[in-house]
């Protein structure tokens, strides 16, 4: 609120003004004014405002970096790319609401910061909330245009701050190429395929206070690289992820599970999971996944055990993992499996957990390389 609050008051005092050195620009008012663009955002919910608000993007990038601010209105966007130095702000989630314009992803991030807005993947309020039906898993049907909400791409040091991301074709949040994500206060659910995919080449990455929600149709989190890509040294710190309303409206209730798939290149590593809530989400090992921290979370809830492999994959194994001070539960009760299938080797470390049994894990042997590559083959 109080950033919100400290941007609507630089607009009162002046429509286009320099402020710690950055421009800021009010799209529904400045863009004829100023000469940026030949006509405002209509925030109407009808017009196509994906032009004006690039014009604006594009001002800032040139201007060296700047604010676009984005007043109380709906917005209908398709592939609006934001680059770095550039803040593109709403007023709050429930006052700046985007909505997609044809099947083309809403935002392309190259860098830069996403605030205090809503990003819906369908058109209009009619087939949004109770009114959304999700797709098919070949991504056809629903009620949905653009395939993936929010794209980050190629980026470095992108943001997405108090931002809610719902109703995808595809994927709510798609990452592939980044370095220095940051995701905080922010909630994704609802898609038509995977809640947030990172397919790789990912590092440095954090989700802070951030809800992945309950409604998908092929998987909940997806940490997939294929050959040649990776995930490494990200982190989930204080995050929900709720598993409890899958299989409702069509939706998927088999794919409960942030998914962790590494190779046998190991180049896929370091993930930490902190503080956070997961209801009836499991962890789901694929491929060898060395450094995994899963550290103080107060409610682990598994569906069913909380490490766990699946049959597809021939290798499960979290190689020198962390698992301290968490709290694994089976509904109301302390949960009576914490694995199946999943593999520890080399130094893994347990201590401080409840049920105090499962800080008694034996250390298995290490996958061998006939195994991790036909568990590679399997991956692709």
């Amino acid at each position: 609120m109080r950033s919100v609050m400290m941007a609507v008051g630089l607009i009162v005092f002046a429509q286009v003004c320099v402020c710690a050195g950055d421009l800021v620009l009010d799209v529904r008012h400045d863009l004829m004014r100023t000469g940026v663009y030949e006509a405002n955002a209509t925030a109407d919910g009808a017009a196509d405002d994906s032009t004006a608000i690039q014009a604006a993007i594009d001002h800032a990038l040139e201007a060296g970096g700047g604010m676009v601010l984005l007043p109380a209105g709906t917005y209908r966007v398709a592939d609006v790319a934001l680059g770095p130095g550039v803040t593109l702000a709403g007023v709050g989630r429930d006052e700046t609401i985007l909505r997609a314009w044809d099947t083309s992803p809403m935002l392309i991030m190259a860098g830069g910061t996403v605030r205090d807005l809503s990003v819906y993947g369908t058109p209009v309020e009619d087939v949004s909330g109770d009114g959304w039906q999700i797709t098919t898993k070949s991504g056809s049907g629903g009620t949905a245009k653009s395939s993936h909400l929010i794209t980050v791409k190629d980026a470095i040091d992108p943001h997405i701050e108090n931002v809610r991301v719902a109703e995808s074709r595809y994927d709510c949040l798609y990452v592939r190429g980044s370095r220095g994500l940051r995701v905080s206060n922010s909630e994704f659910d609802r898609a038509g395929r995977n809640i947030v995919s990172m397919v790789g080449n990912d590092e440095d990455f954090v989700f802070t206070n951030c809800r992945f929600g309950s409604i998908w149709r092929l998987y909940h989190v997806d940490i997939e690289p294929n050959e040649d890509r990776w995930v490494r040294n990200g982190a989930f710190v204080g995050c929900e992820f709720d598993g409890t309303n899958a299989g409702e409206g069509g939706s998927d209730a088999w794919g409960r599970m942030l998914i962790l798939t590494g190779h046998d290149e190991l180049e896929s590593r370091e993930i930490t999971i902190t503080g956070c809530t997961f209801r009836e989400i499991s962890v789901r090992v694929r491929g060898i996944f060395p450094g995994v921290n899963v550290l103080h979370n107060p409610v682990l809830d598994g569906y069913g055990p909380f490490f766990i492999k699946v049959r597809t994959n021939p290798v499960g194994e979290l190689r020198d993992a962390t698992v301290v001070g968490n709290r694994f539960v089976d509904g109301d009760g302390p949960a009576e499996r914490m694995r199946h299938g999943v593999t520890f080797t080399g130094d893994s470390v347990f201590a401080g957990n409840e049920p105090a049994s499962f800080n008694e894990i034996e250390m298995d042997a290490p996958a061998t390389t006939d195994e991790a590559a036909e568990n590679k083959v399997a991956d692709e």
